[in-house]
């Protein structure tokens, strides 16, 4: 058949240097895009760590705030078998604590809260 001629080897080294260069440019394009996608899902993934790790970060601090808040309501209500002086050191007592707590917890937030 004439169209399976066998071509000279200057034509198939040419021919071979323009498929190979094809390919490489071909691959290149395919390489750039994909790592544009892996570079724009990893931003997304950073994304919802992120918001994830601000998240946690917060409910942290309402959960550590409700049990300052229970802590000092129970030291209050202890405080109340006192009189006098006792119960006035007491509920100063109570009160720092109560502030002691809720700075720690917010103290918290700020070293794990990605966004401030």
């Amino acid at each position: 058949s004439a169209c399976y001629h066998a071509k000279s080897p200057d034509t198939v080294a040419q021919d071979t240097a323009a498929a190979e260069s094809k390919a490489d440019a071909a691959t290149g394009k395919v390489e750039d895009r994909a790592a544009d996608k892996i570079k724009g899902a990893q931003t997304v993934v950073g994304d919802e760590q992120a918001a994830a790790a601000h998240t946690r970060a917060v409910e942290f601090e309402k959960v550590a705030d409700s049990r300052a808040q229970g802590d000092h309501k129970v030291a209050l209500a202890r405080c109340e078998s006192m009189a006098g002086e006792a119960q006035k050191a007491c509920r100063q007592q109570a009160d720092a604590a109560f502030t002691t707590a809720q700075d720690r917890a917010r103290q918290t937030r700020a070293n794990t809260d990605p966004k401030p």
